[in-house]
C-alpha cells in the first residue's frame, strides 16, 4: 500500500479528533499535550513558509527570515505550484481570514 493511501486513514481520525474540539483554549490544551515543543514549531514555520511563498518572498529570503532549509522551502514551493489545487485554495482561505 503506497505511503499515501496508508495515511488516509491517518488524517481521517485527526480531522475528525481537531474538528470535535472548541476553538480556543480546549484546543489549545489538547495541542500543549498531544504535541512537543519541537513538533509545535515545525508546523508553524511550515505554515509561514506557505504564507511567505504565497506573498511572493524568494526561497532565500525565507530561508534567512524562517532559518529553514532551502529543500523545505522547495517542498513548500512544489506544493504550492503543483499541489492539489483544493489544497493551496484553503491556504489561501485561512490566510485571508487571519488578522494581520
Amino acid at each position: 500500500m503506497p505511503q499515501q493511501n496508508k495515511m488516509v486513514p491517518l488524517v481521517k481520525e485527526l480531522a475528525d479528533i481537531l474538528g470535535s474540539l472548541e476553538k480556543g483554549p480546549e484546543l489549545e490544551m489538547f495541542l500543549h499535550g498531544l504535541l512537543t515543543p519541537s513538533e509545535i514549531e515545525e508546523i508553524i514555520n511550515r505554515w509561514h513558509l506557505l504564507c511567505a511563498l504565497e506573498e511572493g518572498e524568494t526561497h532565500r529570503q525565507i530561508s534567512a527570515r524562517l532559518g529553514v532549509s532551502l529543500g523545505k522551502i522547495a517542498r513548500g514551493s512544489r506544493l504550492i505550484k503543483y499541489g492539489d489545487e483544493k489544497f493551496v485554495n484553503i491556504v489561501r482561505k485561512i490566510k485571508r481570514q487571519k488578522p494581520g
